[in-house]
């Protein structure tokens, strides 16, 4: 099922459209092809099809422009495949190619899409024909003869493949070179269609054990074994940019592949040891960043497309093994935010200064910023978005941003400039409880928390976003040692104490407060409870905000690595209406079989393809 924006109650049913999504590449108009607003391409790991969408719609993406309301057909490579990453190319306003990994076949897919405009605006595109002719093998030359009638091979499903025919002297079994072997057998003059109806015929004639009938199809699909898997793509000026990794050794390599003639032009010199994983690049595409899996470095690369081995390579050292990375950039700053494999923090390079960014001065050394687990993916946010908590000022910052996804399914949004998450309207905060605020143990004492500060409440809470966590904590006074014990819910006793009189900071900065003498003195086991809220703006599938996941709700499970997208909303021509950028991500969800459309201004996801 489709389900559009969320506040629209509109659904469109589509069957088996996703399954086990993995890889989005996004295609912008500024960047090519006959389309005039975002499509977004969608790799499925479990039955070798790629789904086109309409991004800004939330639709599938239809193949004839007057009827957008007519979903356009998949484009298939074969059930036996294992798509991964995946990417788009445009050379021009007519044509459209894909890039897609394959670990089934270990090779590299170039896939037609487009091939021409009509003059009423619908697209050409790539259709399966019959390669050749259908030939019948009579093996042990009895001089039986046998025809294949009635072929049919359908648009969406039929691909490029060779298919085999085998006779075992009562059915024939029926196997196609990258669909694999077919659950059903076909019998004489019986109407047949393979598991996914690609193709469809009536054998006729008569045949003996071991007789064949071979045929191909074309659909568009090239293979280019580089050899290895490909665990990651990006399409820069003048090439294609092909993480590979080796399955005999572990080890990998970059191939530079040439878009348009698809072969292999060279390799980036990043040593012998290197495993690169994933890309992230700068505006312009010329300076890229590649992750290590293997070996704890980054790789920044100044390309040389014509003469890879001649391309300028800088190791930055990083603390571990690197899953992810994201260059993000403004006018006066340029971060690289690095998540390390097995580790549930985000750490934040300034690549001006070859320095850490502490994204917690209050504590000693350099603080990486908590995720809560570890992450899956990252995606620079393609234009700046407007903060939802404008601070002391009240006034809304316009800050870059990257979107950070975790293996629990969150995705937290970052700001590019200082590391912390962006927070909602309200922002981190503090109330003291509303029942119980003060428990009196013992003889009547009467303390009480100081409300002045920056916010007017009591407990003052760090504002970078993602510092505190949203608890209950409470301040329990100790009588011998005379000062009061600090006790969360999630992050347990807090190793400092307060002192009445003297304003006291969590361990980890995260919030203080300033706990006032009252005229009668503090007893044993008096206690403050107050309940700080972290208010950070992050995506999870509780979309109506109950604090459950249930049928409503979206499941989050194997979350992929997200992909940025824009584009215009609002009218394009003079009008009082304003126009608004949307700047977002597509996050597939591969066990979910689900793709979110997910807002990183409002923090908040817009549409569900399901």
């Amino acid at each position: 099922m489709v389900l559009l924006a969320l506040a629209c109650t509109q659904t469109q049913l589509v069957e088996g459209r996703f399954d086990g999504p993995v890889g989005v590449a996004v295609l912008h108009p500024e960047d090519g092809g006959p389309f005039y607003e975002p499509t977004a391409y969608v790799s499925n790991s479990r039955n070798g099809r790629i789904v086109q969408l309409d991004v800004k719609h939330g639709w599938l993406l239809a193949d004839d422009p007057s009827s957008p309301f007519l979903d356009g057909q998949p484009i298939p490579t074969g059930t036996d495949r294992i798509l991964g990453e995946i990417a788009v190319y445009a050379p021009d306003a007519e044509n459209v190619s894909l890039f897609v990994g394959d670990s089934h076949t270990r090779t590299l897919l170039s896939v037609d899409y487009v091939q021409g405009v009509n003059d009423d605006g619908s697209l050409i595109t790539a259709r399966p024909v019959l390669d050749g002719e259908v030939v019948f093998e009579d093996v042990d030359g009895s001089g039986e003869t046998t025809t294949l009638d009635q072929l049919e091979l359908r648009t969406g499903y039929a691909t490029t493949e060779d298919w085999v025919l085998e006779f075992d002297g009562t059915a024939w079994s029926v196997t196609g070179s990258r669909s694999g072997l077919q659950t059903l057998e076909a019998s004489g003059l019986e109407p047949y269609a393979t598991d996914d109806g690609s193709l469809s015929f009536v054998i006729h004639g008569a045949a003996t054990k071991g007789d064949r009938i071979t045929f191909s199809v074309d659909s568009g699909v090239d293979e280019l074994d580089l050899g290895g898997v490909v665990e990651g793509l990006v399409l820069v000026p003048d090439a294609l940019l092909v993480a590979v990794t080796s399955l005999e050794d572990g080890t990998g390599w970059v191939s530079v592949v040439d878009p348009i003639v698809f072969t292999e032009v060279g390799r980036l010199p990043l040593g012998d040891t290197a495993r690169p994983h994933r890309f992230s690049t700068d505006l312009s595409g010329d300076l890229v960043y590649i992750s290590d899996a293997r070996d704890a470095l980054v790789y920044e690369v100044l390309l040389d497309a014509q003469d890879p081995d001649s391309s300028a390579v800088r190791a930055l050292e990083m603390p571990g093994p690197v899953t992810d990375v994201a260059y993000q950039a403004d006018s006066d700053y340029e971060h690289l935010f690095v998540g390390l494999a097995d580790e549930a923090y985000l750490h934040v390079y300034d690549l001006s200064s070859d320095s850490w960014i502490d994204t917690n001065p209050a504590t000693p050394g350099v603080d990486p910023m908590y995720m809560g687990t570890p992450i899956v993916g990252m995606a620079t946010g393609l234009d700046a978005v407007l903060l939802q908590h404008g601070g002391s000022t009240g006034e809304r910052p316009s800050e870059r941003v990257v979107a950070v996804g975790t293996f629990e399914g969150v995705l937290s949004i970052v700001e590019g400039r200082t590391g912390c998450m962006t927070t909602d309207e309200l922002g981190p905060y503090a109330t003291l409880d509303d029942t119980v605020p003060f428990s009196d143990a013992g003889e009547t004492s009467t303390p009480n928390m100081d409300a002045n500060g920056a916010t007017g409440r009591p407990i003052q809470v760090n504002p970078c976003g993602g510092i505190a966590v949203s608890e209950t904590w409470t301040a329990t006074y100790d009588g011998t040692e005379g000062n009061w014990v600090l006790e969360g819910t999630r992050t347990g006793i807090q190793e400092g104490r307060a002192w009445s009189d003297e304003r006291y900071i969590s361990d980890d900065a995260g919030f203080s407060f300033l706990i006032r003498s009252g005229t009668l003195p503090e007893t044993a086991g008096d206690r403050f409870t107050f309940h700080v809220f972290d208010g950070t703006a992050e995506i999870t599938g509780d979309t109506n905000d109950d604090g459950l996941i249930t049928g409503t709700d979206v499941r989050m499970e194997l979350p992929a690595r997200p992909v940025p997208y824009s584009f215009y909303a609002g009218p394009d021509s003079d009008s009082w209406e304003a126009v608004n950028r949307k700047v977002g991500v597509l996050w597939p969800q591969t066990n979910s079989d689900t793709i979110l459309r997910v807002n990183l201004q409002a923090a908040e996801i817009e549409a569900i393809w399901d």
